[in-house]
Protein backbone atom coordinates (compact mmCIF):
# COMPACT_ATOMS: atom_id res chain seq x y z
CA UNK A 1 0.00 0.00 0.00
CA UNK A 2 2.85 2.35 0.86
CA UNK A 3 4.40 1.72 -2.57
CA UNK A 4 1.17 2.77 -4.30
CA UNK A 5 0.98 5.95 -2.22
CA UNK A 6 4.61 6.69 -3.08
CA UNK A 7 3.82 6.30 -6.80
CA UNK A 8 0.80 8.59 -6.46
CA UNK A 9 2.97 11.13 -4.70
CA UNK A 10 5.55 11.09 -7.49
CA UNK A 11 2.83 11.41 -10.13
CA UNK A 12 1.33 14.34 -8.26
CA UNK A 13 4.74 16.04 -8.07
CA UNK A 14 5.21 15.67 -11.83
CA UNK A 15 1.73 17.02 -12.54
CA UNK A 16 2.34 19.98 -10.25
CA UNK A 17 5.66 20.72 -11.93
CA UNK A 18 4.01 20.51 -15.36
CA UNK A 19 1.27 22.88 -14.24
CA UNK A 20 3.83 25.36 -12.92
CA UNK A 21 5.77 25.29 -16.20
CA UNK A 22 2.58 25.65 -18.21
CA UNK A 23 1.57 28.66 -16.11
CA UNK A 24 4.94 30.29 -16.88
CA UNK A 25 4.58 29.57 -20.60
CA UNK A 26 0.99 30.85 -20.60
CA UNK A 27 2.07 34.03 -18.83
CA UNK A 28 4.78 34.55 -21.45
CA UNK A 29 2.22 34.17 -24.22
CA UNK A 30 -0.16 36.60 -22.56
CA UNK A 31 2.66 39.11 -22.08
CA UNK A 32 3.73 38.79 -25.74
CA UNK A 33 0.19 38.66 -27.10
CA UNK A 34 0.93 41.31 -29.73
CA UNK A 35 3.79 39.28 -31.25
CA UNK A 36 1.63 37.43 -33.74
CA UNK A 37 -0.83 34.69 -34.42
CA UNK A 38 1.62 31.96 -33.42
CA UNK A 39 1.65 33.15 -29.82
CA UNK A 40 -2.14 33.36 -29.76
CA UNK A 41 -2.42 29.77 -31.00
CA UNK A 42 0.23 28.59 -28.55
CA UNK A 43 -1.60 30.31 -25.70
CA UNK A 44 -4.80 28.48 -26.60
CA UNK A 45 -3.00 25.15 -26.67
CA UNK A 46 -1.33 25.87 -23.32
CA UNK A 47 -4.69 26.73 -21.75
CA UNK A 48 -6.11 23.37 -22.85
CA UNK A 49 -3.07 21.44 -21.58
CA UNK A 50 -3.12 23.33 -18.28
CA UNK A 51 -6.82 22.60 -17.81
CA UNK A 52 -6.18 18.90 -18.44
CA UNK A 53 -3.29 18.86 -15.97
CA UNK A 54 -5.44 20.51 -13.30
CA UNK A 55 -8.19 17.94 -13.88
CA UNK A 56 -5.64 15.12 -13.53
CA UNK A 57 -4.35 16.62 -10.29
CA UNK A 58 -7.89 16.88 -8.93
CA UNK A 59 -8.63 13.27 -9.88
CA UNK A 60 -5.41 12.14 -8.23
CA UNK A 61 -6.37 14.04 -5.05
CA UNK A 62 -9.71 12.24 -5.03
CA UNK A 63 -7.95 8.86 -5.18
CA UNK A 64 -5.74 9.61 -2.19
Amino acid sequence: MENILNKFSKIEEKITLSMDLLEVAKGYCEYNFDKGQEVVALNSILEIILKNQKELADQLDELC
